[in-house]
């Protein structure tokens, strides 16, 4: 997408974290901006907040696990601003579900709901009209743990993997009828969101709590990113229509890891062909 003046950006999960930073770095450069949120307090708070920065800005209260909530969020979007250039399918949550335990399928349901069928939802709500207009970007919100899973965190992992590879495939299936469409993929690492820096400070003021666990939060933090500034990262990622938007190096050191034991088992097995 070459100019960003005066056009509109979706952002589901758009009223804190992720989603407002952005929010904020699209209208950094002059778009008009949908947030949606399920918070509906938290979601007014956003959309003062990018109104205070001038913002043009429109909140939309929405549960993107609800099919038919992301298409009145679609409607609402066209009603208001009368077209959508950008949609970020960012809205995402997570649950701790060990797998050798019995499986809570009804955690897995939602969970899956949420970061990945949203997508689905998104895309069948705006991608037909973007197509139609000629011109539009999909920014899809995974993690690194859709790159490299991390153990213990149940359908979070699964459903940003999947997110990844449909990312991958709505790219190059768009790519193949020749549309215009681009489609992003942002796999970030760690961003200074109010979870991990509640986590932080509850640490530190526990007396009994673990100092091992205390050390491994702050470290997180002195290297995860601000939101803001990772908004600005996806900008640039619509701008130039990159597909993988990556915050941290060492996610790609550990997706390297996982190469090089996947080439050591095949030598250890030998190949078929």
């Amino acid at each position: 997408m070459d100019s960003f003046s005066g056009k509109v950006a979706v952002v589901t999960g758009g009223a804190a974290g992720v989603g407002l930073g952005m929010a904020q770095a699209f209208g950094e450069v002059g778009m008009r901006v949908v947030v949606a949120d399920i918070d509906e307090p938290e979601l007014a708070t956003a959309v003062t907040t990018l109104t205070e920065l001038g913002v043009d800005a429109l909140g939309v209260v929405t549960d993107v696990a609800d099919a038919r909530a992301v298409d009145r969020l679609r409607d609402a979007t066209y009603e208001q601003f009368g077209t959508a250039h950008v949609l970020c399918n960012n809205a995402g949550t997570g649950a701790s579900s060990p797998l050798p335990e019995p499986i809570d399928v009804a955690v897995w349901d939602r969970i899956l709901a949420i970061d990945f069928f949203s997508i689905l939802y998104g895309l069948n709500a705006f991608l037909p009209r973007m197509r139609e207009q000629g011109e539009g970007h999909v920014v899809n919100t995974s993690s690194r743990q859709g790159l490299i899973a991390s153990p213990g965190q149940g359908p979070y992992p699964a459903a940003k993997a999947a997110s990844v590879a449909l990312s991958e495939m709505l790219r190059d299936e768009l790519a193949a009828i020749g549309s215009p469409i681009g489609v992003s993929v942002l796999t970030p690492g760690g961003v200074r969101t109010k979870p991990i820096l509640t986590a932080l400070a509850n640490h530190r003021a526990d007396p009994q709590a673990n100092p091992t666990m205390l050390e491994f939060l702050e470290s997180r933090v002195a290297a995860a990113v601000e939101p803001l500034e990772l908004g600005r990262l996806v900008v640039r990622a619509v701008r130039e229509n990159v597909l993988y938007v990556n915050t941290h190096r060492e996610t790609l050191e550990w997706l390297q890891d996982r190469v090089d034991r996947m080439v050591a088992d095949a030598d250890a097995l030998g190949t078929l062909r």
